[in-house]
């Protein structure tokens, strides 16, 4: 085995402990100081958003909350509220890719992959990229660190998603959206192993508010 071989290996090792450490961490925290910290963080991002471009955000993709996540319930309702639309992912296992689907209510979502709620594919509006990115991505993550690193779940699907825009953002010679991390001010290591093709956000925002330290952060 050949050293490079041997060094991914350990660097792979590295990222399952890092994912293990940090989902446990996670888990530990008390639902109801998660919800407070929830709450706080929605509207620390609430206020973010209108302080960003106010009625130039006319579209966020989120995710729907899924165990010890950081809940965006009630960003989710502002933005309906405010007309904005709420773009939500749905995973594909067989290639474990993301559909996106226009979610205007609670009653769209039904179980899909790993248990996670997804909307309903057969009923709900399909959201096609070629025609509009979404301003804003928010995304979950196990921990964060200020140069921009984002420790995922180990599928792989917000980075390929992030390939996936990025072709089109190029082909269209569009804008490409704003990648942004949500989570707990807890969730902050100091350096979050990454890979070449893992996908560095350009904020987090936590109940403390928005974090930006990478050169290009917003």
């Amino acid at each position: 085995m050949t050293s490079k071989a041997v060094n991914r290996m350990r660097h792979a090792e590295e990222k399952k402990t890092a994912r293990l450490l940090a989902a446990k961490r996670r888990d530990s925290f008390p639902e109801q100081q998660r919800l407070a910290w929830s709450d706080t963080a929605c509207q620390q991002t609430v206020d973010w958003l209108q302080h960003l471009a106010g009625p130039m955000v006319s579209s966020v993709m989120i995710y729907i909350p899924f165990r010890s996540e950081l809940d965006t319930t009630l960003l989710i309702e502002w933005c309906w509220r405010k007309g904005i639309s709420v773009i939500v992912p749905r995973c594909v296992k067989e290639n474990r890719a993301m559909e996106l689907y226009l979610l205007q209510a609670w009653d769209e979502l039904v179980p899909g992959a790993y248990g996670i709620r997804e909307p309903d594919s057969t009923t709900v509006q399909r959201w096609d990229l070629a025609v509009q990115l979404p301003d804003v991505i928010f995304v979950p993550g196990l921990s964060f660190d200020t140069s921009g690193g984002r420790l995922g779940y180990g599928g792989g699907y917000y980075d390929r998603f992030h390939e996936v825009l990025s072709r089109i953002s190029a082909e269209q010679k569009r804008k490409f959206p704003l990648w942004v991390g949500l989570g707990y001010e807890a969730q902050w290591v100091d350096s979050v192993p990454m890979d070449e093709h893992d996908a560095a956000v350009d904020a987090v925002i936590t109940e403390h508010g928005v974090t930006r330290g990478r050169a290009g952060w917003i």
